[in-house]
């Protein structure tokens, strides 16, 4: 046997992954693995004791990035225990800064030395799965780039510049006053008054149609009979003398305003000539 074959025989069961299982179980990986987004959610939220996740702003921004971390490794297709050790990464370098306070450099170095420890060389020789391929750690530094790094500052700030914001609300008890109509109105439905009368006002049946019809239909007929009647007593010359008579009116206010303008402008001319006399 060469020297060349002892090396390629070197396996990786010589040392041990030392982030498999530290922070989430092979119980709660397998449960993880079945689960929707949602309910992904919800799980991590019991495993990191986030209650306030829904109005925490904080606890709502880690459980994001935890889920999104756990959902992305599943899409890579890792292993139970790639996957167990990934979430332990992810925990590792946010604590870095929550805790730490390590500066973006130096939280790099650590990255690069933790994935030292989980990565298999060209040189080892293992199919179990426990440690990362040299492809999957290239992957996953470009996952910890986009997705921490690149938003550093941001996660700088969430831990040492913020206060923790909760929302807080407030259960009101309304009495809405009964309409004498049997079908709510807009108000308590919380429509606009065009669905409203669209889709939840009763329409007029048949019945009541053709009754309001009839009813506009006679009253047509009722209109137009007195108009009819009252014009029937009246002859053209009845017409015309009326027509007159109001023409004739109209004439002489006209005539009398005229002339009391023209009375008023002649005063006028009589006290400016008389004051030139003078």
């Amino acid at each position: 046997m060469t020297g060349m074959d002892k090396v390629e025989k070197v396996s990786v069961k010589e040392r041990e992954n030392p982030l498999a299982w530290k922070f989430i179980s092979s119980s709660q990986v397998s449960e993880l693995l079945q689960l929707t987004v949602d309910q992904v959610q919800k799980l991590l939220a019991e495993i990191l004791q986030f209650k306030c996740y829904q109005n925490c702003m904080k606890e709502g921004i880690l459980l994001d990035y935890y889920v999104s971390g756990f959902w992305w490794s599943k899409e890579q297709n890792f292993t139970m225990l790639q996957t167990s050790t990934f979430m332990t990464l992810l925990k590792i370098i946010l604590e870095n800064i929550s805790e730490k306070h390590l500066p973006l450099l130096d939280n790099l170095k650590e990255l690069k030395k933790i994935m030292a420890d989980v990565v298999q060389t060209s040189l080892e020789k293992s199919d179990s799965g426990e440690f990362f391929t040299v492809d999957q750690a290239k992957a996953i530094i470009s996952y910890m780039k986009i997705s921490l790094f690149q938003h550093y500052k941001l996660y700088e700030f969430l831990f040492h510049q913020t206060p923790d914001i909760e929302i807080l609300d407030r259960k009101l008890e309304v009495e809405v006053i009964q309409s004498a109509s049997p079908f709510p109105s807009p108000l308590e439905e919380s429509l606009t008054w065009d669905i409203y009368s669209s889709y939840v006002m009763m329409q007029p049946s048949e019945e009541l149609e053709a009754e309001v019809g009839e009813k506009a239909e006679e009253s047509e007929e009722i209109t137009e009979s007195a108009i009819v009647d009252l014009l029937a007593n009246y002859t053209i010359d009845d017409v015309k003398s009326v027509l007159d008579e109001v023409a004739g009116e109209v004439l002489r206010n006209l005539q009398t305003e005229i002339n009391e303008k023209l009375q008023k402008q002649e005063e006028a001319y009589t006290t400016r000539i008389s004051k030139l006399i003078k």
